[in-house]
């Protein structure tokens, strides 16, 4: 086997490149530090904080605060710019939650968000294409096998897949597929009906978590699900076709 025929079957992975890494470890706790120092010479505003801000998580007790309102000076503000360095720090760490890994390789996809990956294997990979910020990926039969919101830009996405062999929409190929939602509409099964009104009312909220999982649950009943602000657009999953490459 060539030398580029070896580099063809190592995985292509896209992730944050070393500026955003070091962009966050200096933004945010630079950030969080100058907000200590502005704190610190504004006098009276740890004795006005109210009673609910005490009952949230890492906010020292009343009795903490207190304390640390009775100091003055330099101390305070040694004490301040700490914290918010510290902050910072922390804000820096938990953004790592957030970061996504794609890995494309010749047996499938996997694509890694905070510690939890899904995994496509290559049979199951129809056409990928941008969604927005959403990467979509879509199997044989149209149905959607992974949508996950990435940073990452097209290109870079486009380049990993196409060097796979894997086939690249710059848009969803199924748009005009798609008709617009409403309650007790014809075609679709009562439970599929079902869980678009409980959609509905998790977008209305705002409730991402459960909007994402109602997603998967239309995907096993047959229907691609996608929204336009509150409104939800859908279509049916093609059983049985295979996707012409």
């Amino acid at each position: 086997m060539s030398r580029a025929e070896q580099a063809t079957n190592r995985p292509t992975v896209v992730r944050d490149g070393a500026v955003t890494h070091v962009l966050l470890w200096t933004c945010f706790p630079l950030l969080g530090a100058a907000a200590g120092w502005v704190l610190s010479v504004v006098p009276g505003w740890l004795a006005a904080l109210p009673e609910w801000v005490h009952a949230l998580p890492m906010v020292p007790g009343r009795e903490q605060l207190d304390l640390l309102a009775g100091l003055a000076g330099p101390v305070l503000t040694t004490v301040l710019t700490a914290v918010g360095l510290g902050a910072g720090a922390l804000l820096a760490l938990l953004s790592y939650d957030d970061m996504v890994v794609v890995e494309v390789g010749d047996g499938g996809v996997r694509i890694t968000r905070g510690g939890k990956g899904s995994e496509v294997g290559r049979d199951r990979v129809g056409t990928v294409f941008p969604d927005g910020k959403d990467l979509v990926v879509l199997g044989p039969d149209t149905a959607e096998a992974v949508r996950e919101r990435t940073d990452h830009s097209a290109g870079r996405l486009r380049a990993a897949f196409e060097a796979h062999g894997y086939r690249w929409c710059d848009d969803d190929p199924h748009a005009d597929e798609f008709q617009r939602w409403v309650d007790g509409m014809p075609g679709l099964e009562q439970h599929a009906q079902a869980v678009l009104r409980a959609r509905r009312t998790a977008l209305e909220s705002g409730d991402a978590d459960d909007c994402a999982e109602l997603r998967g649950e239309l995907a096993r009943l047959g229907v691609v699900v996608r929204e336009e602000g509150k409104r939800q657009y859908w279509r049916p999953v093609r059983r049985g076709a295979v996707e012409e490459g």
